[in-house]
């Protein structure tokens, strides 16, 4: 690939679906505790050593190993790696673990307070069962609590462990951790696939893979946060990220809280669903929810093992929607939860590498240029590029017609958005802005996104014949009791359905709403900054005027999922595939 302006674009966004090869080999199974004699001799030398360990945990004050003294407690009392406890490490971060025994029980700070403070056998992860563990010299292992950072210790009288601060307790806070079996693994989803990922290149240079152009990893935060249940990853597990508890505290213990994701799969605010998630998954995720989480970091991994090499993740809000849901965890303001987003998968990353073994380990690598994009996935790890898709980019709404701000604020937003890392950008997504109009969407959801665009900009869609045959939506409204009854779920709307919803005439209609002045300089600018431009959503009006500009500049542009928001017609997709995107 060449690796011009325009051919980088076209790199990092979709020209690396080239095939698709089975992945084989040999990988080790997640899990799956070493082979290693138990003895002190065979201890772990480094921290970097540690992710997914089985061990057992010696204490150098007594020469004792750690194990279970009934229900609720540990001793460092046993002679013997047989009669130890084996501690599965689970990562909670880099450098951060859980310490899981066979049992399932966790290692955990709790008893009395002050200078020191017991160790105890907790049942559920968090905080205070979360240890650091430093690698020193001679083998040895400080094991300190994220809670405060004071050091699990053992008391030399009766092999006790306690959680110190005090220097003076010395070599008491020194343990190596000894190579062991027997260990349960922490739960975790399934892999569900072996082999070694391939890296490297094909013959003439060109990588290898395939790509998802459009990927919502952080949509949880969407629409203030209160909205979508489940997470991409969390860390102290599957448990937490997709377990029943995820989904009931946010839509009820039936789901009838859901009143956002009953709207747009049933067209009604009211209902139930299953909230069961892990370990059944009776519930969800499903295809036909928009408000449960559908992607988990070790789906993602095993999509990667089989040839996946490029993801953009779509970070993605809408003022609007955020504004009329009863509840939120975060501003509604875009620009501020696409932050949220982005460093999400910051987060992701970090996580992904904890679980690798550290820094810079891990499979999942973001990137910011086509230079970075092609290095990582020659070397068999997935490039993932951070997109935005919002209703308000740039915080660039409209208001009775009126844009919300200026070229100089275009200028400094896209600066802004390229310094968080983002480099690829949807002018238009659900509503109106200064930059363009959405195309309209039909059914239940293009009912509600015609009220989100009335709350936003104060005034329904305006709609005229389409400029091709074949595009656009049927329009649908609103009775006036319909409007009410969707009010009493929604209360910000109480205005907006005193007023009623227009009618529209029948047949196919576009959105009269086309390329601003400002989206033509929008444009532009993203032209000179090298950016992807995502041209779905776009009104058909707008769309072809921006292939226009594509075409004078010759620069491609990019459909990560069309079909959801205007369908594009045959010579539109010719245009496209002949810029090169």
């Amino acid at each position: 690939m060449k690796r011009t302006a325009v051919g980088a674009a076209v790199l990092a966004a979709c020209g690396l679906a080239i095939a698709m090869v089975a992945a084989a080999g040999g990988l080790a199974s997640r899990g799956t505790a070493p082979v290693a004699a138990p003895t002190p001799d065979a201890s772990i030398r480094s921290d970097s050593e540690l992710a997914g360990r089985c061990v057992a945990i010696l204490s150098r004050t007594n020469g004792r190993f750690i194990a279970a003294a009934g229900p609720g407690a540990y001793r460092a009392a046993a002679r013997s790696p047989a009669q130890a406890t084996a501690f599965y490490l689970k990562p909670t971060g880099l450098d951060t673990y859980l310490l899981y025994d066979q049992d399932a029980k966790l290692l955990g700070v709790g008893g009395e307070d002050g200078e020191t403070a017991g160790a105890i056998r907790a049942d559920a992860p968090g905080r205070p069962t979360e240890w650091t563990l430093t690698g020193l010299a001679g083998r040895a292992f400080a094991i300190s609590s994220t809670v405060d950072g004071r050091r699990l210790a053992v008391r030399r009288s009766d092999g006790a462990l306690t959680v110190t601060d005090n220097p003076a307790h010395g070599r008491a806070w020194l343990f190596a951790l000894v190579p062991d079996r027997g260990c349960r693994p922490y739960p975790e989803a399934e892999l569900g696939a072996t082999g070694k990922p391939f890296s490297g290149t094909n013959p003439d240079g060109t990588v290898l893979g395939f790509a998802e152009t459009h990927l919502h990893l952080a949509a949880d935060l969407r629409a203030g946060g209160d909205i979508i249940a489940g997470k991409p990853f969390a860390r102290f597990g599957i448990t937490r990220a997709l377990g029943s508890v995820a989904d009931a505290r946010k839509h009820g213990p039936d789901g009838g809280d859901d009143v956002t994701g009953n709207l747009l799969r049933e067209g009604v605010p009211f209902g139930t669903h299953d909230t069961h998630g892990w370990p059944t998954f009776a519930g969800w995720p499903v295809n036909d929810t928009l408000t449960h989480q559908q992607a988990y970091y070790v789906w993602l991994e095993r999509a990667w093992m089989a040839g996946l090499r490029l993801v953009v993740a779509q970070t993605v809000e809408d003022e609007p929607i955020c504004r009329i849901e009863p509840t939120r965890t975060h501003s509604c303001d875009e620009t501020h939860t696409i932050k949220l987003e982005i460093e999400r998968l910051r987060g992701l990353e970090r996580y992904v590498d904890a679980q690798s073994g550290g820094r810079g380990k891990g499979w999942f690598r973001l990137v910011y240029n086509p230079r970075q994009a092609r290095r990582t996935i020659e070397r068999g790890k997935l490039a993932v590029v951070i997109g935005v898709e919002s209703s308000n980019p740039l915080g660039c709404g409209e208001r009775i017609g009126k844009p919300r701000c200026t070229r100089a604020d275009v200028d400094r937003g896209l600066d802004h958005l390229r310094r968080l890392g983002v480099r690829s950008l949807f002018p238009a997504h659900w509503v109106d802005n200064a930059f363009a109009g959405p195309a309209l969407e039909g059914g239940a959801r293009g009912v509600f996104i015609n009220i989100l665009n009335a709350f936003a900009t104060g005034s329904y869609f305006r709609t005229e014949p389409c400029p091709h045959p074949g595009e656009g939506e049927e329009v649908t409204t609103l009775e006036p009791f319909e409007l009410q009854v969707l009010a009493s779920f929604f209360p910000a709307a109480a205005e907006l359905a005193a007023e009623g919803m227009p009618t529209y005439p029948p047949g196919r209609r576009c959105n009269a709403r086309g390329l601003t002045r400002l989206g033509r300089y929008l444009i532009g600018q993203m032209i000179e900054r090298h950016m992807l431009i995502e041209v779905d959503h776009l009104s058909e009006a707008a769309r072809d005027r921006v292939l226009e500009i594509a075409e004078r500049r010759r620069y491609p542009v990019i459909s990560s999922h069309n079909g959801t928001g205007g369908a594009w017609t045959p010579g539109q997709l010719r245009r496209l595939y002949a810029l090169g995107g």
